[in-house]
């Protein structure tokens, strides 16, 4: 009896369970289309905009007077920092020395300065670290040449990856 229960019920359910469903899917000369409005969220209404009270008040007047013009400028200096800064790119420069000692790291600069005059020996202050540095390359080709030339001088040298600014014509 308990067999004939179960039957039923999965010939009921299997029966009325999917009737109420529309098909969602047609296809018509084999193209392929489907309404999904039926899940679609119901449309936002603006309460605000609907609501009269606030008609006297309108959003775009700013609470206080002359702050649009202050905060635009403000607005505007800050976007031509950010492109400026960002006028660089992932590149390449030698490295010929990296420790803690500062005056170790003038002697290699100045070392550099003699034999790379053209070069540019920089002093970098990396905390705990000094660094001398020198040329801005964009590739590791366009670097080796030059990194051999330094490499005589600097057996320590190293390539390391840098951002660079960029050379804007």
């Amino acid at each position: 009896m308990n067999k004939l229960w179960f039957i039923a019920f999965f010939i009921w359910a299997g029966t009325t369970g999917c009737a109420g469903l529309k098909p969602s899917a047609t296809s018509t000369n084999g193209n392929y289309t489907e309404d999904l409005t039926a899940y679609l969220p119901p449309p936002i209404t603006d309460t605000l905009a609907n609501n009269p009270s606030n008609a006297t008040t309108p959003a775009t007047q700013p609470a206080m007077p002359g702050i649009g013009n202050k905060l635009d400028s403000v607005l505007t200096l800050a976007n031509e920092y950010r492109v400026a800064r960002n006028k660089t790119v992932a590149g390449l420069t030698i490295q010929l020395y990296s420790g803690l000692d500062r005056n170790e790291a003038k002697n290699q600069q100045f070392k550099a300065i003699r034999y790379f005059p053209e070069a540019q020996p920089k002093l970098i202050f990396d905390q705990p670290n000094y660094k001398v540095r020198m040329g801005s390359f964009y590739t590791s080709l366009e670097a080796y040449p030059e990194f051999k030339k330094v490499q005589e001088k600097f057996p320590k040298a190293i390539l390391v990856p840098a951002r660079i600014k960029l050379m804007v014509k």
